[in-house]
């Protein structure tokens, strides 16, 4: 099952303000039909529990005819199927259809979010939960970052864009394939949405993903950050011993002063310690700028042995 799949069997279950919440799902699974010039209604729908869910509530708010046939997926596989809700011409269905907001008293197609499914914070959730219901969809939480509702035409597409800034929500608008996208790509705004629309068990998995993304990114730095360091003293130990090399080859090591043997022979010794691990070697101890600034006085010698200025 997908994480989409999962939001949606989770909000389906949940009781709140029907007529929004259905109005919105219809508008973005359904269309409405001319036959013998008279109006009729369509709803696909692509999970079980939510077709029951429609059903039964146009049949025992409005008891209208309603018609349902189901079509099955690839292999007989009840995952696939898809939901066929048919209402034909009949008493009671303009008025259903007014009640959506979805046609005028003259009978004329309206792709307005109606004012009294949007004027209060509830209506406000139960819409955007039929909203996503109907045609939202969202990457599961150990991918990128991605939710979005697909709407048939573009006017509904910016009412929704609105709705959504009504929540201080603000979405992208795109088109493919005919369809216009409302999406999102910030982790806040998905799991605002996802509270939203009361997916709450879809929102604390991707909460737990958020935090081990962020746990692991933070690990990745660290290693990145100290991979950088090492490489970094692996090769200004590499220098150091070049030059310690030529001034051995050269004029000998006995040339140098006491502390700059001591320290010179150490690195032979210990050729990829950090200066502070040979510093610990030194009896007394020498602080970690103590060994470079030996480090550079030596870099010195074997500068002048090189001829370089």
């Amino acid at each position: 099952m997908s994480f989409s799949d999962e939001v949606k069997h989770e909000i389906a279950r949940i009781k709140s303000r029907e007529l929004p919440e259905l109005a919105a799902l219809i508008r973005m699974d359904g269309s409405i039909q001319i036959i013998n010039k008279q109006l009729a209604l369509k709803v696909k729908i692509y999970h079980g529990d939510l077709a029951r869910k429609v059903y039964s509530l146009i049949k025992s708010r409005y008891g209208l005819k309603i018609g349902i046939m189901v079509r099955k997926g690839r292999h007989f596989s009840y995952k696939n199927n898809t939901y066929l809700l048919r209402l034909p011409p009949q008493e009671g269905l303009k008025h259903f259809l007014y009640e959506l907001g979805f046609i005028d008293e003259n009978n004329t197609l309206i792709y307005k979010i109606k004012e009294e499914f949007i004027n209060d914070l509830e209506c406000q959730k139960a819409y955007l939960r039929g909203a996503f219901l109907g045609g939202g969809s969202v990457n599961k939480p150990n991918s990128e970052y991605h939710l979005e509702f697909r709407c048939e035409h573009e006017n509904f597409a910016e009412e929704l864009l609105d709705l959504l800034a009504r929540l201080d929500l603000k979405g992208y608008l795109t088109e493919h394939n005919g369809k216009y996208i409302v999406y999102f790509k910030k982790s806040e705004d998905i799991a605002t949405i996802l509270n939203i629309i009361g997916a709450h068990q879809a929102l604390l998995k991707m909460e737990n993903q958020r935090v081990f993304k962020a746990v692991k990114n933070n690990v990745n730095r660290k290693i990145n950050f100290e991979t950088a360091n090492l490489d970094k003293t692996v090769i200004a130990a590499m220098l150091q011993l070049e030059d310690i090399e030529l001034i051995e080859n050269t004029k000998g090591l006995s040339s140098l002063s006491k502390g700059l043997q001591e320290i010179a022979l150490l690195r032979k010794q210990y050729p990829y310690a950090s200066l502070k691990e040979l510093g610990e070697q030194l009896e007394p101890r020498l602080s970690k700028s103590g060994v470079n600034h030996r480090m550079r006085r030596i870099k010195k010698v074997a500068k002048e042995i090189r001829g370089d200025d």
